[in-house]
Formats: C-alpha cells, structure tokens, sequence
C-alpha cells in the first residue's frame, strides 16, 4: 500500500481544482474490481481498442481506479475501460500482470453520488448522440431534486458538469418536444437526419414537423440551409409544390415578394441566405470612405459594414456545418451560428433606428427658398 499525491484535476475530469489530495493507493487484480451497473445504463458496450494498446505500450495501468466500498465489494466508479482493456492484455498473453492501481472514494454516499461521478469522470470522452442524451437526461433529473435555484443558473450548472455550451443542452432538453417520428429518425443509425440537422426544426408544431419529415424523406440527405428554408416556408404556409429544390419559395405570381429596403440608398438584405460570401458590397460604403466623405452617416456606415461581416461569416459557417457529421461539433457549430444571429439582429435593430431618425429628420427640413 503507498501514499500517493493525486493530483484531482487529473485524476478528476470535471473538477475544477487543482488542488493535490493525499489518497490511499493500492494495486489489485483487475478482475477483483466490479463493474459498476450504472456505468453500463449510460454508456453501454465499451470500446477499448486504442486504451488497450496504449496500456499494452506502457506495460500496465498507471492512473489509479476509482472505486467505491459497497457491501464489502469494490465497485467501479471511474475506470472500466481500463479493467477492460488491462484483462483483455493479460488474457491475450500482452501484459504480464494483471494488477491495476486502484483508490476508495468514501465521499461518495448514494445512488445519485454514483451517477454524477461517473458522468464527471467522462467529459473528456467522445459521444454520439443517444449516451450524450442519457447524460443530460440524468443529470436533470438528479439535479433537479437538489435546492431549487434559477432557471439559468441551473442550466449552467449541468452544462458545466458535462462540458457542453448552455446553448447545446436547451437543444438536448428541447428534443423531448419533437414529434415521435423525428425521435425515431434521429435514433435511427440508416437515417441521414441527425440530431444536429434535426435541431433545426425546433419551434414547428407536431403536424407542422411531420410535414416536414415526410419532405425530407424524399431527398437522399438534405443539408442545414434547405432545412431553414424549409422550417421557414412551412411556418409561412407554402406548399412542397411552391418550394424550390432548396426549399426556399419560388416567386410567382401571387406569392410573397421579397420586401423592398425602406432606403434605395441602402442595402439591408432582407433575406441572409442570398446574401454572397463576401464582404466586399458595391451598396455598401467603408467606413473609411464615409470618414473621407463629410456627408456620409459613418455610424450607418459602420453598422452596415458589421452587419456585412458578421452574415458573410455566418454563410461561411453555414456551408461547414453541412459538411460535419458529428453530433456534438455540429451542436458547437450551431450554437456560434446562434450567438451570429443574435449579433446579426441587433445590427439589424440598430439599423433600423437609424434609418428611422434619419427619416424623421428629413421629413422635419424647412423647404429650400
């Protein structure tokens, strides 16, 4: 048995000190170490390729297991994919010794205890979609018992437990409000509809996203803007047979017109997706020229300028997201696309004020004698 100082930010993936406890270590034959039911609820069938070669190349276990004492068995708390892999070695004739370092934790005192530690202890691991959503679905529940604070706080306090923005846990709680058949789409490993595209049609009614589903269904896999464009024509009431192949509304007779701007000396787009990924604009003076020119507005000027930028880098983002399979990036994603709409709309409100004071002033001049 061996002191040994255990540095908890390691040791720990999810704590947030750095501080360096002396704990009791001590090695132990793998197999004498019990797998943790929990563990295999949340995370299910585990892969331990890459770990067990690593652990292969280093001749054993060197982070300690973190264990429970539970009805004089040791239980898992942190570390069975190192058991795993550690007895799979041993087995295959690769590793000599089957003993792998091993401390008690004796702070942790219940059934819910157990299930935060664990989820803690996995944030730096990758995940699909269904284990990230039994973490969250988890962590809310259990959390949720606890003293009762605000709305926001709490939403801060299990994103940060997990490792994800707040933005991305709203959408792992809004997916519950989904129709039965999207679920089912998007659990569907043969389904080209992932959680992250799926996400894209909060706010529609159930009848409104089963409309929408049965469109996708006919496309062999359909990117993030034709889903915009879709969740938008659906909202505003077109048919499929008014869409374009994007989905955006085609312009006939009797269909809506794009809105004119309020100043033909002005170029606030009204419609994003047709603006070009480019910053550089004809309509759109610098705000350098504006500097040089003692005319020219250089506040309307800069916020154009902003609002040019800012859409140029959301298209941009835009085009990658469609290229990203993975779940938890394209969540990433879609949340810095989020906070750039948010940019984008204060721009836009800015600009309006603007436009509308200077209207004002305007109308307000004394006719010239």
């Amino acid at each position: 048995m061996a002191i040994k100082n255990i540095n908890m930010a390691k040791v720990f993936s999810s704590a947030n000190t750095k501080q360096s406890l002396r704990l009791v270590c001590d090695y132990i034959d793998a197999d004498e170490l019990e797998v943790n039911p929990e563990n295999e609820i949340i995370y299910g069938k585990l892969n331990i390729d890459d770990l067990k070669a690593e652990i292969i190349r280093s001749g054993g276990v060197k982070n300690p297991i973190e264990v429970i004492k539970k009805d004089e068995k040791l239980i898992i708390i942190s570390g069975h994919r190192r058991q795993l892999a550690t007895l799979q070695a041993f087995n295959e004739g690769k590793l000599s010794s089957k003993k792998v370092p091993y401390f008690i934790n004796d702070t942790i005192k219940s059934l819910d205890d157990e299930k935060v530690a664990i989820i803690g202890r996995n944030t730096q691991r990758e995940k699909d979609f269904k284990t990230r959503f039994n973490e969250i679905t988890i962590l809310t529940e259990i959390l949720s018992k606890e003293v009762q604070n605000e709305k926001g706080r709490f939403r801060k306090n299990i994103a940060d437990r997990i490792g994800i923005s707040e933005a991305e846990l709203q959408r792992y709680w809004d997916y519950n409000k989904f129709c039965p058949e999207i679920r089912e789409a998007v659990e569907d490993e043969n389904s080209t509809l992932t959680f992250s595209k799926a996400a894209e049609l909060r706010g529609l009614s159930e009848e409104e996203q089963q409309k929408a589903l049965e469109i996708i269904k006919q496309k062999d896999d359909i990117s993030t803007r034709e889903l915009r464009n879709l969740k938008k024509s659906i909202k505003e009431g077109y048919n499929v047979e008014d869409l374009n192949e994007d989905y955006s509304p085609k312009q006939e007779d009797g269909k809506k017109d794009t809105p004119k701007p309020k100043n033909d000396k002005l170029s606030k787009s009204t419609n994003q997706d047709n603006i070009p990924n480019t910053v550089t604009n004809p309509k759109i003076k610098t705000i350098e020229n504006s500097i040089e020119n003692d005319n020219e507005d250089i506040e309307l000027s800069a916020i154009e300028t902003c609002l040019s930028v800012l859409n140029t880098k959301k298209n941009e983002l835009d085009t990658l997201l469609n290229t990203i399979k993975d779940d938890d990036k394209g969540l990433k994603m879609l949340a810095t696309i989020d906070y750039l709409d948010k940019l984008i709309a204060k721009c836009e409100k800015d600009l309006d004020i603007k436009l509308e004071r200077g209207n004002i002033n305007e109308n307000n001049r004394e006719g010239d004698i």
